[in-house]
């Protein structure tokens, strides 16, 4: 960004052409991590840009007989209404700035300065897209997918945690403890919300009518997949396996961790896919997920005439927590099979 401001100065300087210091200003303004986030920064400072500078002439010559700061709050809120009618964001700033320092500093010379600032603000956006092509190919879609990755990889290991709690030979140390992976698990909703912060920028890289384009239709499965596995681990981390239960208990606890590591391996197998095929549209796993047949035995076991002799709150715990788990490993499925029939229509 210091490079690509600092040459366009130069350029600047070297034209001879006043007001040329709103070339780095705009390479500084719309500069983001990504070329997505500095397309759109950059198509707001434009689009807020020429809206006021058509403001600024109506009203600097429409309302030259009302005082100058009724005329000049007047136009302020004309810009205000026509930017949000407009779904500007930030745009409506930069076109402020332009109605009072106009109004104010350049009354005298408004043709020549307005012409030299909108042509120079056009000049370091195109500047700065041009450099992140060049110096920094940091593509929205990549970032996507490796946040997704990274999300992935919490959960794994989040999944893994809550399967060696129900194993027998850490079930003791764990039983009077309160639940682990609270902070965990609002740490992975912060990074799930983060990863969705990213999706305008996203949809301006990839252009017209974005929310039909595989990836962003992929990114999306991956989100909804993602978003149902962290509200079951949150569930799940608050909710103690019920623990010291006779063989039964203990049968449906061993089934419960063999589907938690069964889900984090295929979360590992989501991740080598992702990483295989940076930025493009992976493959999706070769076979359907197999559930543990431990897991698959549990209708027969719940008929068990030995859940008799249970209390009603351990059956309770016990159905909640099978519940949470379905829910969990339907995500996945569901994932993958949008993820299958995306990857033959896309």
């Amino acid at each position: 960004m210091a490079l690509t401001a600092g040459l366009g100065n130069a350029f600047a300087s070297l034209s001879g052409l006043p007001f040329g210091y709103y070339v780095p200003l705009a390479v500084l303004a719309v500069g983001m991590g990504s070329y997505g986030g500095s397309l759109a920064l950059g198509r707001q400072r434009i689009l807020g840009s020429v809206l006021g500078a058509a403001l600024l002439v109506v009203g600097y010559e429409g309302l030259a007989a009302v005082p100058m700061p009724l005329a000049l709050a007047l136009t302020l809120a004309a810009l205000r209404l026509l930017g949000g009618a407009l779904g500007l964001q930030v745009g409506y700033k930069v076109g402020g700035i332009i109605v009072v320092m106009g109004w104010l500093v350049h009354g005298g010379q408004l043709a020549g300065w307005i012409g030299l600032r909108l042509g120079w603000t056009c000049f370091g956006v195109m500047l700065a897209l041009l450099s992140l092509r060049l110096f920094w190919p940091n593509r929205s879609l990549v970032l996507a997918f490796a946040d997704t990755e990274a999300l992935l990889a919490e959960l794994q290991r989040l999944y893994g945690d809550l399967a060696d709690r129900l194993d027998p030979a850490t079930a003791a140390v764990t039983a009077g403890s309160p639940p682990v992976g609270v902070e965990r698990y609002r740490a992975l909703r912060a990074r799930l919300l983060a990863l969705r912060r990213q999706r305008p920028s996203l949809q301006e890289e990839l252009g017209h009518n974005a929310g039909r384009h595989p990836l962003y239709r992929l990114i999306e499965g991956f989100d909804r997949a993602a978003s149902r596995l962290v509200n079951a681990s949150g569930a799940l981390v608050r909710r103690q396996p019920p623990l010291g239960d006779p063989s039964l208990a203990a049968r449906l606890n061993r089934a419960e961790a063999e589907l938690l590591r069964c889900l984090v391996e295929r979360m590992g197998l989501w991740r080598r896919l992702l990483k295989a095929a940076p930025g493009a549209l992976p493959r999706p796993p070769a076979e359907v997920l197999r559930l543990p047949e431990s897991w698959t035995a549990l209708e027969q076991a719940l008929h068990d005439p030995a859940m008799d002799g249970a209390s009603l709150e351990r059956l309770e715990r016990l159905a909640a927590r099978l519940m949470l788990c379905r829910q969990a490993a339907q995500a996945i499925r569901d994932g993958e099979a949008s993820w299958r029939l995306l990857r033959l229509h896309p």
